[in-house]
């Protein structure tokens, strides 16, 4: 309702009232209507604001944690998330990220943690979400979960090389031989097994048979001991000046898997891998100790491949093959 407007000889408004006066009252009232249709509009905009702002709840628009799947090492990882309506957030996240408040009114939120290694025989879950806060009230965000893989199994110890009819998953390549063991007794691998895998490969595809004193001498010019050699040591010297007079001209890197192996030993008649053993690790019939070796890989059947070292033919299984084989190489020589 309007305020009433004043009438009478004594009104600042009268039209009785003289022309000197008459100016300056006239905006006086038209000043006082319309401040108070200002004062009005002002507080119905308050209200509304107020309205809006007790309304509005803090909403996630996204949230990601990368990576969300661990090896059984656990690690580190990073989550990202977008938040409407929020002042400050925090991470519900199972004691992987501290739970405390940081500032969120740009919308965008990083934060880091880590996922703990899992030792026991099956995946460890947990769950990670995000909490927002407005001040009056809070929102929460989708729950995303984090996955810590079990340790590979042991692989266990087998015995015997498996019978098979030659075929796409059976070839016994050139591993039908006797060898010699280079100074090597199982399961106990000296450090020359690098040049012994070397000579292994000759007498597999070239038919060369070593002088096994040769084979101690030149790894000895070589640099190696009893600690082993170096990798690049092993193929720069079979480079030159040579291993049993047989030069490395050729070097060609494989993956590991099975397909890798069979066309391996068919393209290349035998390939020279590397293995890395962990405490207890079953080789062929062998438990072994936390080490590394060179072995020849001269066929496979459907067990796994059967690798030529210490003087004899092992089958190892795919099982210990995919835990234990590193790297695997073609070599080409003159």
């Amino acid at each position: 309702m309007w305020p009433p407007v004043m009438t009478g000889a004594h009104s600042p408004c009268s039209a009785q009232a003289s022309q000197k006066q008459s100016p300056a009252p006239v905006p006086l009232c038209m000043s006082a209507r319309t401040l108070w249709l200002a004062t009005l509009g002002v507080m119905a905009m308050l209200a509304l604001h107020a309205t809006v702002a007790f309304a509005a709840r803090p909403q996630f628009v996204s949230i990601a944690v990368t990576p969300n799947v661990f090896q059984a090492a656990g690690g580190p990882f990073v989550v990202t998330a977008r938040v409407r309506n929020a002042r400050t957030c925090r991470a519900d996240a199972e004691q992987l990220i501290p739970r405390r408040l940081v500032n969120c009114v740009s919308g965008h939120i990083t934060l880091r943690g880590y996922a703990p290694a899992n030792a026991t025989a099956t995946t460890t879950t947990r769950w990670l979400d995000l909490e927002a806060y407005s001040g009056r009230h809070s929102g929460y965000s989708r729950a995303v979960r984090i996955e810590v893989l079990p340790r590979e199994p042991v692989p266990a110890a087998v015995n015997g090389i498996d019978t098979c009819t030659p075929g796409p998953e059976c070839d016994y390549g050139t591993t039908a031989q006797s060898f010699q063991n280079w100074g090597n007794a199982a399961p106990l691998p000296l450090g020359d097994c690098t040049f012994a895998a070397a000579a292994d490969w000759e007498q597999m595809v070239l038919g060369v048979h070593a002088n096994p004193a040769l084979i101690g001498y030149e790894y000895a010019k070589a640099g190696g001991g009893d600690k082993g050699l170096a990798q690049g040591a092993l193929w720069s010297y079979w480079r030159s000046p040579g291993i049993a007079g047989v030069h490395l001209t050729g070097l060609h890197s494989y993956d590991t898997t099975a397909a890798d192996v069979q066309n391996g030993v068919r393209d290349y008649g035998a390939m020279i891998a590397e293995l890395s053993f962990g405490s207890n690790w079953g080789f062929g019939p062998y438990t072994m100790g936390a080490t590394r070796h060179y072995v020849v890989v001269g066929g496979f059947t459907p067990e796994g491949p059967l690798v030529v070292t210490w003087g004899e033919t092992i089958q190892m299984t795919w099982e210990q093959w995919n835990a234990e084989a590193v790297s695997m190489w073609g070599i080409g020589t003159s």
